[in-house]
């Protein structure tokens, strides 16, 4: 007999950190890297943020956007 995947469902959302769905990604579909593959070219954001957004925090999604307003900047 097949075992439903999502049977634990409770234990997992447990031991996952909350994510938040309040702050919009920062992408505006131009998705290609520098030159030196440090960020994107369109969202400003680097490979780690990229593979984290849907992760992170409210408060994480904040100080990135941050970052990515200094990252624009320089």
């Amino acid at each position: 007999m097949a075992r439903d995947l999502f049977e634990d469902k409770d234990k997992f959302k447990d031991s996952h950190p909350k994510t938040d769905d309040t702050i919009p990604s920062p992408c505006i579909s131009v998705c290609m890297y520098d030159d030196t593959e440090s960020f994107c070219i369109g969202c400003y954001r680097t490979p780690k943020e990229l593979q984290d957004w849907w992760v992170m925090t409210k408060e994480e999604k904040l100080k990135t956007l941050n970052e990515i307003e200094e990252r624009k900047k320089g």
